[in-house]
Parts: C-alpha cells; structure tokens; sequence
C-alpha cells in the first residue's frame, strides 16, 4: 500500500485550486487512493443522468452550464439527490474563499452559501444511507465561522460515520470516523481542565487592572479551583477511539494518523505513541511524520539517543522546505527587535537580514553554546526544541482553517516556552468586561519561570488566540524571555565548573588563553558503592564558525571518598582572532552525573596602548632570577579560579603593551584598587601589597573597605611590559571583592583599566 500525505501531511497548506473540477474530485472522492479517484463516480450519479452530464461539463470548464443543468433538473425532479449534491459543491466552491468569516457583508455570497447549505441539506435528506453526502455536509459546517453551525457538524459526522458501516466501505468509514472524532475533539477542547469559580467571577484583563503582572497566577488561583480529575476525559476518549479506527481502516492515510498522535501526545501516553510511531514506522518506511512521532515519544521519555536517531531520520527524509519549517531557528528569537539597549540584537528581524552563512553559523553556534553536554552524543536542548515544535504540529495543526500548529498562538508559546506547569480552562471571555460567562472560554497556562498567558477559546473551534488585551504583555514578556529550556530535565542534572580565563596578546590578532578550573568530582562520585571510579574530562576550543581549534580529552581514575575533593586543572592555549568559544566538561557514567564550564570570548585588541586579563593565582615570582620577565610565560605563577583561603596572599599577573617612548624609557602609573562587595560582617579590612622580589609598595590609600594603592614605573622601551606582584591577605575578612588596575602612560596620557573579582573563603 502506498502511503498518501498529499494535503493530510505537514505540507504547506496551500489554497485550493481555481479549478472546480479539482474541487469536486478532492470533496467527493475523499480517502481513495489516487490511482483509483479517477475511476470513482465523484458525485455518485447515474451515467447519462442529468447530475453525470453536469459534473462532465464542470471537467470542460463549463460551470454556468451546468448550473443552468442542475437548477432545470431538481426543478423537474425534486428527489434527484446526486443534482441536490453537485449544485451545493458548485455553490461551497464559489464561496469556500470567505467561508470562514465571522459575517459576510456580500448578499450575493450569502444567497451562494445559504444555496450551498440548503442544496447539501437536500442531498443527505433525499439519500440518508449516502456516507459522502453527509461527509461533504459536516465539511461545509465545519468551515462556518459559527459555533452553532460547527456544533451542527458533529450530528452530520456521527450520520456519515452510520451510514459507512452500513455500506462496509473501508475508506468512507476512516473518513468518517476522523470526520467524527475531530467534531468530538472541538467538544473535547471546549470542556477539557475546566475550573470553578467562586459567585460566578471570571478572568478580567481590562487596562485598569489592580492585581500586578508577576502576581498573574496568584489572581487567577484565588477564585479559581481547577476540577479533579480533570473534566473531558469523556469527550477525549471518544475522540481517540474514532482516530484509532480511522486509522485501522485507512492505515495509510497520514492525516488520520496525525489525528491519532494529537490525541496521544495530548495526554502524555508516549509509550502508545512510540508504539504506534514504530509499527507505522515499519510499515511505511518513507513516512517522515511517524518518525517525528516516534522521536516526540523517546524524548519525553528521556530516550534522548533513540530521539536523536528519530528525528535526524525524519529530516533526512523531508524535503528542504519543510525541514526549514519545522527547524526554524526564529522561532526561539525576540519577534521583534527591542527598545532596551542591553537586549539588543538577536531578534527574528534581525537575524533575517544577516546573510545565509551566517545566520547558519549563528543558529549552530547557538546550539552548541546550549548543548547541555558535549560528552555525549545528543544535544537535549535542541531535541527538545523539535520535539516542541513537532507537538505544536501535532496539537494545534487545523487543516480546516488552513492554520499549522507551530504558527498558532498556542503553538509559538509551547514551543518558546515548553509544556504548562498549570494549565486551566474557565468559563468567560476575559477580553471584555460586559462579556457573559457563557461567551467562550479563557485558557490560562502558568510556568515556574515566572511567566502566564491567557488564550481566549470559542467553543466549537479547535483553536484559541491570545487574548486581546494582554497582547502588549505577552509581547514584553517574550522580549525579555524569548525562550526557556527550564522544563528539561537533564539540563538539571549537570553541576557547574568554576572557571577563569585570563588573555595575552600574541602574534598577529591571535591571543593566548590561561583557563584555571577547579572540577567538581566529588559531587559526581558521591554515593558510588566501589572502590575506583573513571571520570572523564573534555576542554575544547571553537571558533566563531563552531569549528574546532583545540580538543583535549581524557580519564582519570578517583576514590569516592571525602578526600577526593575538587582538584584544579587549568590549560594554556592559543586562540585565533575573532569570537572563540571555550568549553570544558566533566562527566562519570556510572553515576550519569556531569559538570561543565562554558565561556563565550569576545574578539581582544591585537595593537595599540593597552593591557592584557588580570592572571590571579599563587605568589609570582620569575622563572629566571637573573633576567627580567618579557613575557607573561616567564613569570612562575599557579592559576586560580578567584577563591583564596583566609590569611593567604593573592598573585597578580598582567602585561601592559606599546607604552610611548621618550628618551629610550617607557614611564607609566599603576593604580590597584580592592574593594569589598560583600559588606556584612566585620568591616573594614587592610593589605600589604608585594612586589615580585617580596618588596612592600609604598603610597597606600585605604578606607573602611575599599583600599587603593598607586605607584610609577619605568622601564627601557619595549612592545610588552610584565607586571607581578601579590596581595597579602592576612588582615581581610572573608567575603567578595573587586580588584581594578589602571594603567595610565606618563609619555602619551592614555589610559587603559582592567576589573575582575575574587573570594576570600
């Protein structure tokens, strides 16, 4: 059997064709097969008959006469059902364009839809026992822009659905049921997570609002009390069970099966999903949908190497259209660009206009910069984000309104912001204040980040917007958060790497990198049962293309015991110009727990008057006592991550670069100032500051807690002057501090600073 996506896939729904005779075909031949449609009486008439005569002359083009055809025919005979059913198809295509809208202003389109209506009301009545006369009635109701008329589409499902278990056609009968369990799925959507309200209150989003925006989820619990279990449990079963034998009957029509996966993935029932995904899987090797099916369903189980290898399969398998679709990177980005200076750049716009290789180098630099861990193969981060979008796809796709999940409202805010943390349904529209309680309903989604949204549902349709007056809010609140990954689990799983990295210029626009960590194995091997166990570390280098300019990787072996502790590792290394990336990772298998340190280099000044990154660490002295350092390399110093024990002495290391000349001489002031950030406590503090040969430095400005020390050098010309010294810490409380050295040139005035922090534990 032959797989069938055709306009039930996740192709772009694109409009229907001018041609009425494509119309026709596609209306009345619904589930067949191609190869068979065009053998198949498209409206069930008689051959010769006046209703067979008319659907050839729609083929040649000739609607007016057949029009004139049908309306002498039903005028001559009532009871020709199959004219009754062409005449509402040729009057449903001249209308289908504004089908949907609310009100129509145009007599001549109301006259054609109520001829549309009133013909196909004919047809089913004339022949009760015809399934595709009462399908294409329930189709003409669900495109009304009416809830009573939707609602109407129910009744005629459910006779469509009777009459094709009469006839034993295996394919009306899928088309029936799905038919049917969507008109039960928009009853689903109207009573699903209903909560009550204490005296009949409701939501109310008016300008004059007194509760405020932060405190959005304490209001909406405060007279709101969500029913358990959750109500719609009824109409949902009854939905699924019509998608289950729609699918059974017509295993290969994809929309039916997307239909199915809705339904599953609606209530977490992802062993069922994997399920069915696998055997459709199997069964249609070419269907890409079920694979995103199947990924869905592995992720949310947190089989994240089996996602992986699910969704790679299905974007292999897709064409480049929809693939950009579903991995559209602007989906995560600010929709438009902000008026906050510090949240400027990376908005949708923006990134748009930027050329294609770097808006690929941007979205994969992106992905790895959020890769929770590199050690392993998968990157759950972006496996989430497809499994978001895939079940935007699923959930709120609405073939009828020509409305794709992803692009819903419900849609962007699920795949921003993940599945609800509270989630609850109650009576009333919250857009205006003289709306009644039984004028649609409001959907509330709440998240733990701090974050709710109101979507306003009209009963009868399978969608919801976002309500119209907290729009302005909605459109903050994704400025300031346009994405969050919190609902990941193994994201939480992983520690965190204290790192520094301090930079000296080298050749050219390229820099050498100190990077000092101090790696968190205790908390990996904590509660291990044995006697050794393996933990394996990873440093990489990328560049600003996500390429890679440096990897080391490598095990060690540790003792689970208190005395492991965090030992400190630091690496030297090269960068090139531009953005570099630094990442550094640790992980034990056994345990499954992991730690990581990431560090986002922006491009350094490659010349002029300037300086280089504060090294800190142990006390410096030079590797040669007998020659002045001339470079950084030459002074002896153990990196630290910025944490010193109390009464210890703290190590400073700098280069200062192209100081102007006069007379031979470089002449310039340095200024150290320390300042306490952490006020609590005993105040006050003093230090002795040392130079390299163990020389106290004069000139000292200290305060209750900010202490300021100033000296002059001079030094023969040279492109690289190296500063060292050390702070005696004998005196300081424990607490945060913040050091800055100026540098100023007596021989050009310029000016050039450094700021950086540390802890005395």
């Amino acid at each position: 059997m032959t797989l069938r996506p055709a306009r039930h896939s996740f192709a772009p729904l694109r409009p229907a064709s001018r041609s009425l005779a494509t119309f026709l075909l596609a209306l009345s031949a619904l589930a067949l097969p191609f190869d068979l449609r065009a053998q198949r009486n498209p409206v069930g008439a008689t051959p010769g008959s006046p209703a067979a005569i008319a659907d050839s002359m729609v083929i040649r083009g000739d609607t007016t006469g057949a029009l004139s055809l049908l309306n002498a025919t039903v005028k001559a005979n009532f009871k020709d059902a199959a004219a009754w059913y062409l005449l509402g198809l040729i009057h449903w295509e001249r209308i289908k364009e504004v089908r949907g809208n609310a009100f129509i202003k145009d007599k001549n389109q109301i006259k054609t839809v109520a001829a549309a209506d009133s013909s196909l009301r004919i047809a089913t009545q004339l022949a009760p026992d015809s399934a595709r006369y009462w399908l294409s009635l329930s189709k003409f109701n669900i495109g009304s822009g009416y809830s009573t008329v939707l609602f109407a589409s129910q009744g005629n499902a459910r006779d469509a659905f009777k009459a094709a278990e009469a006839t034993g056609d295996h394919l009306l009968l899928a088309e029936a049921a799905d038919l049917q369990g969507m008109a039960t799925w928009r009853r689903y959507e109207a009573s699903a997570n209903r909560g009550l309200t204490e005296d009949g209150q409701r939501i109310q989003l008016a300008m004059n609002n007194n509760w405020p925006r932060d405190k959005a989820l304490d209001y909406v619990k405060s007279f709101v009390k969500k029913i358990e279990p959750p109500t719609g449990l009824s109409d949902f079963k009854g939905a699924l069970e019509k998608f289950q034998v729609a699918v059974d009957r017509d295993s290969s029509n994809q929309r039916y099966s997307r239909h199915l996966f809705m339904a599953l993935a609606e209530r977490k029932q992802w062993e069922e999903m994997e399920a069915v995904a696998i055997r459709r899987s199997r069964q249609f090797p070419l269907d890409w949908q079920s694979r995103l099916a199947l990924g869905l369903a592995r992720h949310r189980q947190q089989k994240f190497a089996d996602a992986r290898v699910a969704f790679d399969s299905a974007l292999a398998m897709m064409d480049e259209g929809e693939r950009e679709y579903l991995t559209r990177f602007t989906r995560i980005l600010r929709p438009a660009p902000s008026k906050d200076p510090q949240l400027a750049g990376g908005d949708a716009q923006s990134f748009k206009a930027l050329p294609e290789g770097q808006r690929r180098g941007l979205e994969e630099m992106y992905w790895y910069m959020n890769d929770p861990l590199t050690l392993t193969n998968e990157n759950e981060l972006r496996l989430e984000f497809l499994a978001r979008v895939v079940y935007a796809e699923f959930r709120w796709t609405d073939d009828d309104r020509r409305m794709r999940g992803a692009e819903s409202d419900r849609g962007d805010i699920h795949i921003r912001y993940g599945p609800a943390d509270y989630e609850v349904s109650v009576q009333g529209n919250a857009n205006f204040q003289a709306a009644t309680l039984t004028s649609g309903a409001t959907v509330v989604w709440a998240y733990k980040i701090g974050l709710t949204f109101f979507f306003q549902l009209q009963p009868g349709f399978a969608s919801t917007r976002l309500a119209l007056n907290d729009q302005d809010n909605v459109e903050k609140m994704k400025q300031a958060v346009p994405v969050s990954w919190a609902n990941l689990p193994s994201a939480a799983m992983i520690d965190t790497i204290p790192m520094r990295i301090a930079r000296f210029r080298a050749r050219g626009d390229s820099s050498d990198a100190v990077i000092a960590t101090r790696m968190p194995v205790d908390s990996m091997l904590r509660g291990l049962d044995v006697d050794r166990a393996p933990v394996d570390f990873d440093f990489r280098v990328f560049d600003q293309f996500v390429r890679v300019q440096g990897v080391e990787s490598d095990q060690q072996s540790f003792r689970p015991d208190s005395a492991v502790g965090r030992p400190a590792r630091e690496w030297t290394r090269r960068l090139g110009p531009g953005i570099n990336v630094v990442r550094i990772e640790a992980m034990q298998a056994d345990s499954r727990r992991a730690a990581r340190a990431m560090a986002r280099l922006m491009p350094t000044e490659g010349s002029g008057f300037g300086m280089s990154d504060i090294l800190l660490g142990s006390k410096p002295s030079p590797r040669n006592a007998a020659t002045a350092p001339r470079t950084w390399r030459d002074v002896e110093i153990t990196p630290s991550i910025g944490e010193f024990a109390l009464g210890s002495s703290l190590g400073l290391l700098w280069e200062v670069y192209e100081a102007g000349m006069k007379d031979g001489n470089a002449k310039y002031r340095v200024s150290i100032t320390v300042e306490r950030t952490d006020r609590s406590g005993v105040s006050g503090f003093t230090l002795r500051v040392l130079e390299g040969l163990g020389r106290t430095v004069t000139r000292t400005q200290a305060g209750r807690d900010k202490f300021t020390i100033t000296f002059d050098r001079t030094s023969a010309a040279a492109g690289t002057l190296v500063e060292y010294l050390s702070l005696d810490l004998a005196s300081s409380p424990a607490g945060g501090y913040t050091l800055r050295i100026d540098v100023q040139d007596l021989n050009t005035q310029k000016r050039t600073s450094r700021t950086t922090e540390f802890r005395i534990r």
